[in-house]
């Protein structure tokens, strides 16, 4: 009898177990489709605020990957705040070509909201997005030049200060509660000592930074304290890995 108990306990614990592994999913990861990148960083990540910072060209194209690779990865939406002008669906739509997508099929998924003030912005994150985020069940959320707003002439730094706490906040929460993968960018140089900088990587899981040297991209996790390099070479060039020899 107390054999009898003791598999069905352990038949129990195997049942429990198995339902454990299946309600606890594995991290929900998008990825920017640079390889360099992608496998510096994981992945951008499903609950996580990742912001990408720095003077590099391929800041403005990874927001339209990431529309492109949002749909492959999951055929969902993704939510793009623009910031600073710099959503451009034609981007999205050559991307989607590459890969081989129907661009209108992207399109159709990728829902652009501009924002000219940072009270524009305050007004949509803290009372807006919600309500969106139940309506189209996006799996990413980017906000294009997500710093430029917050540095207005004709916006008191201490009030930008607080509108920025506060709208952080809300994304924290959103992320959290809907399992959202947000990305914020940024290519405001001028930022690199800026208070506003500082208040934002403070706040988020990750803080990609991307600097061009030519012929490279240097690209750094602040937090996690790793590097990589991206080298720009013309179809048919060797790099020196190809040599054997790494930099």
């Amino acid at each position: 009898m107390k054999i009898k108990t003791s598999i069905h306990r352990s038949h129990e614990s195997e049942v429990k177990s198995s339902l454990l592994q299946t309600i606890v999913k594995p991290d929900v990861i998008v990825l920017s489709g640079i390889q360099e990148l992608d496998s510096l960083l994981g992945g951008f990540k499903a609950g996580e605020l990742t912001y990408i910072d720095g003077n590099s060209s391929l800041i403005a194209e990874i927001p339209h990957q990431l529309c492109v690779n949002t749909y492959r990865t999951f055929n969902s939406n993704t939510l793009y705040i623009d910031g600073g002008i710099c959503a451009d669906p034609y981007q999205i739509a050559q991307y989607a070509r590459t890969m081989e997508v129907d661009q209108d099929e992207i399109l159709d998924h990728v829902h652009i909201t501009r924002a000219f003030t940072v009270y524009q912005l305050s007004t949509f994150v803290e009372n807006l997005l919600e309500a969106e985020i139940q309506k189209l069940d996006p799996r990413v959320l980017i906000i294009g030049k997500y710093p430029a707003l917050f540095l207005d002439p004709d916006v008191p730094i201490e009030e930008a200060q607080t509108i920025l706490k506060n709208t952080l906040m809300k994304l924290h929460d959103l992320a959290a509660r809907y399992h959202l993968i947000i990305v914020l960018t940024n290519l405001e140089n001028r930022l690199y000592s800026s208070q506003i900088r500082t208040m934002i990587q403070s706040s988020v899981h990750e803080t990609v930074r991307m600097k061009d040297i030519e012929p490279c991209t240097y690209v750094d996790l602040l937090k996690q304290q790793k590097s990589t390099t991206i080298f720009h070479i013309n179809e048919g060039q060797l790099r020196l890995d190809h040599f054997g020899m790494v930099m």
